[in-house]
């Protein structure tokens, strides 16, 4: 075979392969990433739970990055603490290490098996989630095939001895090889790929177990670069916090790890004598030796990391979104979850900032208030135009059935959000007109208002208690609610309409536009409980 056809090949089994497991991913990130989202809370509450934690959920989705990426969003949203999240990451290279001791065994003709039973799932059965479970199946085989192909390629090399005597100098010259290691997975963005690149070369005995150990040694730490380096540029900062420890860790780890070289190379050889296997038990035992030393200290690590990495202060006037990061498009459950605390946070700010304010509007007739209801408008209107752009961006991706009726939710709410600040706007502008008016009004019509108002901010406050838990008996009682609103709406409506006020029309009809608007708001919290339930 000459170079060009071996080069051909080589590359061929790559892209097939990398293909494989980046669909592989796509597919169960459909099927698990919104059950591990569920389950987070169970796991995450000791040490040993929060590791096993990152073994299943890098086993669910087959990419570490991809587990990384989500134990930032965890962090940040509050579902578990920093060093709870240190330790989930340190589980999720446990559980690389059953992807690559999968493709290190010699199971080519359970592969096309698995090919041919994904096929009848994907393109006979008609349900979504069977084809999804083909999807996967499919992707498996496919990574075994490209495992042949690489492995195919690299077979004329045994027969050229300068390319072995240049490998087998990563194992005489460790930091040669863990340098190596290091750059190859950094530029691979995958510490898969690059392992998988190494059982294809030591199937012929290209490597020697000494180049195993460095060039896995390097790849621990070349696995964390790609993180480390997107995360100096995101503003959040536990993305910072999590990627630093991640690759100071390792750093630390294969520091210790070079004086006790040999002594650790024996402990691989005695597990497993053919060198495919000692390259999946080489990544095992780096990495457990990671969770040895630094599982019991990793409190001590998130504090450290706390005290030296800090959030820089920003302007409160500026405009942006506080918990959307468009990097997390990659990973739909994640991106999911930021847009549904965007939008919870949306709710907040038009309770504290609107349905706090029209009343203190409404009593002491101070306009002043209206400046802080136009400057909210004007906010819930961005967040509401950029949010709609995530979720564009976010329906683009490949989305199980499931996934794509929450992200529209998500997206429907913010518009009802969106509708209930207009309506406020409206308000605050007519009771303005109230205020600096000489119309003649009551304090029987404020009165009304008044009561009418009160009524439907505390059905919104229930809305916003119950946004997380998404019940639906919040749902029976905000209809509830609803019902006393309309109650009033009407009495209110009739008291206006039949009320002998000298002939000032004007006056009916101002009243009548503030209860209406009121009565509207009502509406929109209906509509937002009902989006929940789904």
């Amino acid at each position: 075979m000459n170079i060009l056809a071996m080069l051909i090949q080589f590359l061929g089994g790559l892209g097939l392969f990398f293909y494989a497991i980046n669909t592989l991913s796509d597919s169960l990130q459909k099927l698990a990433a919104n059950k591990i989202r569920n389950i987070l809370f169970t796991l995450t509450k000791k040490t040993w739970l929060a590791t096993l934690f990152g073994i299943v959920m890098t086993l669910a989705l087959q990419s570490s990055a991809t587990s990384t990426v989500m134990v930032v969003e965890f962090v940040d949203a509050g579902f578990m603490s920093l060093s709870q999240g240190l330790n989930v990451s340190l589980g999720a290279s446990l559980g690389t290490y059953i992807v690559i001791k999968l493709i290190s065994l010699p199971i080519f003709g359970i592969a096309q098996g698995l090919i041919f039973c994904g096929f009848i799932l994907y393109f006979i059965l008609k349900r979504n989630k069977f084809k999804t479970i083909g999807q996967c199946l499919i992707s498996f085989g496919l990574m075994f095939v490209g495992m042949t192909f690489m492995s195919n390629a690299f077979a004329p090399l045994k027969d050229m001895p300068e390319i072995y005597d240049l490998l087998h100098q990563f194992g005489s010259i460790p930091i040669l090889g863990i340098v190596a290691g290091c750059v190859l997975t950094a530029l691979m963005q995958s510490s898969s790929i690059f392992l998988a690149i190494m059982i294809s070369l030591s199937v012929h005995g290209l490597l020697s177990l000494e180049s195993i150990i460095a060039l896995v040694m390097g790849a621990h730490i070349g696995g964390t670069l790609t993180t480390l380096i997107s995360s100096l540029g995101a503003e959040k900062i536990d993305a910072k916090r999590v990627a630093i420890a991640n690759t100071l860790i390792r750093i630390v780890t294969t520091i210790l790890m070079l004086p006790f070289f040999s002594e650790f190379a024996q402990v691989v050889k005695f597990f497993s004598n053919d060198l495919p296997g000692q390259v999946a038990n080489a990544y095992l035992f780096s990495t457990i030796l990671m969770a040895i030393l630094f599982l019991p200290i990793n409190k001590f690590i998130a504090m450290a990391l706390i005290k030296f990495i800090k959030a820089k202060a920003e302007p409160d006037a500026a405009l942006k979104l506080k918990y959307i990061d468009s990097g997390s498009l990659n990973v739909p459950a994640v991106a999911l979850n930021q847009a549904f605390r965007e939008v919870r946070w949306m709710g907040q700010e038009i309770l504290e900032l609107m349905f706090e304010i029209i009343p203190r509007l409404l009593l002491s007739r101070n306009s002043d208030w209206i400046k802080v209801i136009e400057d909210t408008e004007n906010k819930i209107d961005w967040h509401y135009i950029e949010l709609s752009k995530f979720i564009a961006n976010l329906l683009n991706q490949e989305l199980s059935q499931e996934q794509i009726i929450q992200a529209q939710n998500i997206q429907l709410i913010a518009k009802e959000w969106e509708q209930i600040a207009d309506r406020h706007i409206m308000l605050a502008r007519k009771i303005s007109k109230i205020n600096t008016s000489n119309i003649p009004f009551t304090e029987e019509d404020i009165d009304s208002l008044y009561d009418l108002y009160t009524v439907t901010s505390n059905i919104f406050l229930k809305l916003l208690r119950g946004f997380e838990q998404r019940d639906k008996t919040i749902i029976e009682e905000i209809t509830t609610d609803r019902k006393e609103i309309c109650s009033l709406h009407n009495d209110l409506k009739v008291k206006i309409i039949s009320k002998n006020v000298n002939g000032l029309a004007e006056n009916k009809n101002i009243i009548l536009d503030l209860e209406n608007s009121i009565f509207r708001i009502g509406e929109h919290i209906e509509n937002i409980a009902l989006l929940l339930s789904y």
